[in-house]
């Protein structure tokens, strides 16, 4: 339950400074999901006066379908978590690309799409283990050690 952020082109303004960025206008940043194509925000999402969606990718919870498909819980996420807790992954080494679900696309060299792809199937395997016993302590893991480190930086 992703959804793509698309920002509008930046426009800009003479100062006597120089020219500087304007700020974006909430109502032109608009959301995409693969099966959904284009949603908006509630006006109630603690998101909807949001300009500026660092990320570029918004989780939700719950959608509503009226004249338009609506989401009110959502959160800006890093994409880090769309890439390691995401659908099926594909590294395109010749595109420099990682795609998840056939859908969203990540710039990447092909040493950082491997990395990926092995942390990703390191995590799935620690999550198993976990399922099957619920009192596993995962907490002193170096790999969930380096995953926080990782979703909380955005991998910088």
């Amino acid at each position: 339950q992703i959804l793509r952020v698309s920002h509008p082109k930046a426009l800009y303004k003479e100062t006597e400074n120089g020219t500087v960025k304007r700020d974006n206008i909430p109502k032109r940043v608009k959301l995409f999901g693969k099966e959904l194509g284009q949603v908006f925000l509630h006006p109630a999402s603690s998101l909807f006066s949001v300009s500026e969606f660092e990320t570029g990718w918004v989780c939700y919870s719950d959608i509503m379908k009226t004249s338009k498909i609506m989401v009110r819980a959502a959160s800006m996420v890093p994409c880090y978590s769309v890439l390691i807790f995401g659908g099926k992954i594909e590294v395109r080494h010749e595109q420099g690309v990682l795609v998840v679900d056939e859908w969203a696309k990540f710039k990447a060299p092909a040493k950082i799409a491997i990395l990926v792809r092995e942390m990703r199937q390191l995590v799935n395997k620690l999550l198993s283990l976990k399922v099957e016993n619920p009192r596993l302590d995962i907490s002193a893991s170096e790999l969930v050690d380096v995953l926080l480190k990782i979703l909380t930086t955005d991998g910088v």
